[in-house]
């Protein structure tokens, strides 16, 4: 176990599997996973498979699991790194991986891949305090790595403006297809 070193970078908890796969140790990287993502709330997790060269069907069966694990702890999971005789390991078993965000070549593109789904606190903090100060009304929305306000327009107060405004949208649209 002493090769196993998850560690967080960018916001994003980094598991490098490394070597042969064996029950114990598949076991020690789903825990150690899910006590990272609980433990340091991160957003995203890369599990870096470069140093396997095959996976039994059964390890990527946990590893699938896991990845289910990782999204109801709130985060998201790439795997990077697939070599050939992983990807046909994986490709073989009959597993959807539905659970895995994406997938990159490298660890370093699983963190940037994540990073677009990765908002910090401090982000939401700073667009609640300009929305606050515009008396704007509405609600803030946190998804995939972006930030939107839904305001709230009450009929009369302009509302024709907004209506003729969506009406032209609609037509540019049209216009194009």
């Amino acid at each position: 176990m002493s090769d196993l070193s998850v560690h967080v970078s960018k916001g994003c908890l980094i598991v490098p599997v490394q070597g042969d796969i064996d029950d114990e140790r598949m076991q020690a990287i789903q825990k150690q996973v899910l006590e990272g993502v609980e433990d340091t709330g991160v957003k995203g997790v890369v599990i870096d498979l470069s140093g396997v060269s095959i996976i039994e069907p059964y390890y990527a069966g946990i590893i699938d699991k896991t990845a289910k694990m990782i999204n109801l702890l709130g985060a998201r999971t790439v795997l990077s790194g697939i070599r050939p005789g992983v990807a046909i390991s994986l490709s073989d078993s009959n597993f959807e991986f539905e659970s895995i965000y994406e997938t990159a070549r490298t660890f370093e593109d699983g963190i940037e891949k994540l990073q677009s789904v990765i908002v910090s606190d401090e982000e939401v903090e700073s667009v609640e305090a300009e929305v606050e100060g515009t008396g704007v009304e509405g609600e803030i929305e946190v998804g995939e790595g972006e930030i939107e306000v839904e305001e709230e327009v009450e009929e009369g107060d302009g509302m024709e403006e907004v209506k003729e405004e969506a009406f032209r949208e609609v037509e540019e649209e049209q216009d194009f297809d």
